[in-house]
């Protein structure tokens, strides 16, 4: 498969560092200085979280094709994460953890909302059932930033329970277009079936595109004076499937790149992408125009990584959309590629430039963003990220648990990261296990663990270990597997 990722790599690797910083100013560590400005006032925080967007699939993190100027020059003025991590490579449990600021093993969430489908003959181990909403029983940000006295907006996708159990049973003061669904039928109206957030209609644009109609949305329910604080919690549906994006990026990227299906990104992926920058832009000139930026905190992210394999033949258009770059798969794998984000914090006149190479994870923005609105609470699986809120770094490990074989085709398993490796503890059906030292080897091509034994029997006890603390559940043995009928 050609890609312009493979055309461009060298390029990319000159080029990468100089993308991220503004210009004249030299590239900071967290941990050599610190990134808070004073700032008395108790800011407004946005949370804008896109659906299936890769790491590399902005300019700011070295995407050579698709435009992103606008969240480029906030990743230029603000802080760009390098080593940021989603809990999960797929959206359910992605976003009840950034929600509670717990563990998807913790609630019982692995898996994205979608019933508890039946045992494939083809799996030698059957997955723990699923939960299929976020019980009441879990504090949100939104219940938090309620009780710290801020206005709590929710606009977007949600997939955290339908019904009952939408946004605003779980303490947001406002929410628009946000409940059971996963994805819409199209980014064009009407949007999903059976028209279940007529706001896309009355409130929005009729005709317009998805992701502008959420902001408009968004845009339209900030207060109207600046008395009082708001956290804002925008989630866009796209780029996830359909691959639809709008007709004149599209013309645009089509121009650019052709139609060729084995160059990637494809146009309307690209588009998709552009037009979620345009709409980031959009917010943050209207934040200005009423005069909040300044007092206001905004952090842009993605909830996994990008889808980067064929879609079921129902969304198969366009698909495979994008590349992970130079990591490895994309969404529903717990290679790197499906579980490292882009993560952008743009405050103007809070925060110094810099690039923040320490470990985070989505766990981490419910004490992050407490902490912002001047009432920190910790969490049990996460912890304020320094560099956002002036509290020491520590030394840290990242824990993951994703008993399920993805739609995408990826293997159940657990992974430990620390500051030297990745391990990978295959649940099989028969002993198997990977370890890789990300810092040389970010493609995760160099398996060590027949090499480095020791390392790897101490990771996997203290992995087996962190389970039993969080009551992770367990994929038990498949009575009915045949792997005579199957094809891998």
């Amino acid at each position: 498969m050609k890609t312009i990722f493979g055309c461009l790599i060298a390029l990319l690797v000159l080029s990468f560092s100089a993308l991220a910083i503004a210009p004249n100013q030299p590239p900071l560590s967290a941990s050599s200085a610190s990134a808070i400005a004073s700032n008395e006032n108790t800011p407004n925080i946005i949370l804008i979280v896109a659906d299936d967007l890769g790491l590399y699939d902005l300019g700011a993190y070295g995407n050579p094709v698709i435009e992103t100027p606008r969240l480029d020059s906030m990743a230029n003025a603000g802080i760009r994460f390098t080593r940021a991590y989603a809990a999960a490579p797929i959206c359910s449990p992605s976003r009840a953890a950034t929600q509670t600021g717990l563990h998807p093993a913790r609630i019982g969430m692995t898996e994205h909302i979608r019933g508890n489908p039946p045992t494939n003959p083809c799996w030698p181990l059957i997955p723990p059932k699923n939960m299929q909403r976020l019980a009441y029983a879990y504090r949100t940000l939104g219940e938090a930033m309620q009780d710290n006295g801020y206005s709590t907006i929710y606009v977007g996708k949600w997939h955290l329970g339908g019904g009952d159990y939408r946004p605003p049973n779980h303490g947001y003061d406002i929410s628009y277009a946000a409940g059971g669904q996963g994805l819409p039928s199209s980014f064009f109206p009407p949007y999903f079936n059976g028209n279940p957030y007529p706001e896309l209609n009355t409130i929005a644009g009729a005709d317009d595109y998805l992701a502008d109609a959420l902001t408009t949305l968004a845009i339209e329910a900030l207060p109207d004076d600046n008395t009082s604080p708001f956290f804002l919690d925008l989630n866009y549906y796209a780029p996830h499937v359909p691959i639809q994006g709008p007709p004149d990026l599209v013309d645009k990227y089509e121009t650019l790149l052709g139609n060729d299906p084995d160059t990637l990104p494809r146009p309307q992926y690209a588009a998709m992408v552009e037009a979620i920058d345009r709409q980031v832009g959009r917010l943050v000139d209207t934040l200005s125009a009423r005069d909040l930026l300044d007092n206001t905190v905004i952090l842009f992210t993605s909830d996994h990584g990008a889808l980067t394999v064929e879609e079921v033949p129902a969304f198969a258009a366009h698909t495979p959309p994008t590349t992970s770059g130079p990591l490895r798969e994309g969404k529903g794998y717990l290679f790197e590629g499906g579980l490292q984000v882009p993560l952008i914090a743009y405050a103007p006149g809070r925060y110094t430039t810099m690039v923040d190479d320490n470990l985070n994870v989505n766990t981490d923005y419910f004490s992050t963003i407490t902490s912002l609105g001047n009432g920190l609470e910790t969490s049990l699986d996460g912890q304020p990220i320094p560099s956002l809120t002036g509290m020491p770094a520590v030394e840290r490990e990242l824990y993951f648990h994703f008993p399920h074989y993805s739609p995408q085709r990826g293997r159940p398993a657990g992974v430990l990261i620390n500051q030297d490796y990745k391990l990978i503890e295959w649940y099989s059906n028969v002993d198997s296990v990977s370890l890789y030292e990300l810092a040389t080897d970010p493609g995760e091509l160099n398996d060590l663990s027949t090499e480095r034994i020791a390392e790897t029997a101490a990771l996997r006890q203290q992995l087996e270990a962190w389970r039993q603390s969080v009551g992770a559940r367990y994929m038990t043995e498949n009575d009915n597997y045949d792997p005579e009928n199957c094809d891998d």
